[in-house]
């Protein structure tokens, strides 16, 4: 998380023109109005810490997003973006099993990113029901991926592990089943969390390769966080048990304040991003 103002720093335009700066590109669309009302949503003497909420949020817009990707791609064995020069063959595909999820976004923006967005390399790119079937292609079916060759999954971001976990360990679909066949098997993200790495790693044969690494100092929840005291984070609870009963501390208790600018994680405190008839987050995860 970035470090925010000291306790006590004015709320004044300053301030807001840095927020505005900051995470302005946010899909729902953020100005001072709707700053001054989610700040509102907290008693006066409770404002300083929810401003100090903001400064401390970690916005990951277009440029950051691309800077990631190009970064992770750059990092990995074997690839080039010359045919000849690579080793084995490459397919690239959204984590996301169904349309509309993260994974198809931000497959288009990893292609951007990396100047893979031309005719030509369509064929590097397969949806998860493509990888499904290759696999079960005969084996001297030219199309079938092998031990020489590499899948690369992508998504944003993974907080706990579970929904990847999830998905390669599902009996019904048989994800990890259908490509242990694979040489290599990546996931690519922007951020993710140690807890995440490490579920990953032990409960699955997929690589996570995330350009930026979440700690436990970056849970605002957490003793290892040094931002924000013991008393903030009793008065963050109290509000967060009013925006989401079930899980104030966000989804896997993570405490995250990480927001990407086409919509908040579930493990972002709710604060941040709940919707309802008791509270308005400032990055409403649906329009």
């Amino acid at each position: 998380m970035k470090r925010p103002f000291a306790p006590g720093t004015p709320v004044d335009a300053k301030r807001y023109k840095r927020w505005i700066d900051h995470f302005g590109s946010y899909r729902a669309g953020i100005i001072n109005v709707t700053i001054q009302s989610w700040l509102n949503q907290f008693a006066a003497s409770d404002q300083d810490v929810a401003a100090r909420v903001l400064d401390a949020v970690e916005f990951y817009g277009q440029t950051q997003i691309y800077a990631a990707y190009r970064q992770a791609l750059a990092g990995l064995d074997g690839w080039n973006r010359e045919p000849s020069k690579r080793s084995g063959r490459w397919r690239f595909a959204a984590m996301s099993g169904s349309a509309g999820e993260s994974g198809d976004a931000m497959l288009h923006h990893f292609r951007v990113a990396n100047r893979l967005d031309t005719k030509p390399l369509n064929e590097l790119f397969v949806s998860r029901s493509d990888l499904f079937r290759q696999p079960l292609l005969p084996e001297d079916d030219p199309h079938k991926l092998g031990r020489d060759d590499v899948v690369v999954l992508l998504d944003d971001f993974s907080g706990t592990g579970t929904q990847v976990c999830d998905a390669w360990n599902n009996p019904e679909t048989s994800f990890g089943a259908l490509l242990a066949g694979v040489g290599k098997v990546y996931l690519i993200v922007v951020a993710a969390s140690k807890a995440a790495r490490n579920r990953i790693t032990n409960e699955t044969g997929i690589c996570l390769v995330p350009a930026h690494d979440l700690r436990e100092g970056d849970d605002v929840f957490s003793d290892h966080c040094k931002h924000f005291t013991k008393a903030d984070r009793v008065k963050l609870l109290q509000y967060g048990e009013i925006a989401d009963k079930k899980r104030p501390k966000g989804f896997g208790n993570c405490g995250f304040v990480v927001v990407f600018q086409h919509r908040s994680p579930n493990n972002s405190i709710p604060i941040l991003h709940a919707d309802h008839s008791k509270w308005t987050g400032l990055f409403p995860r649906h329009d």
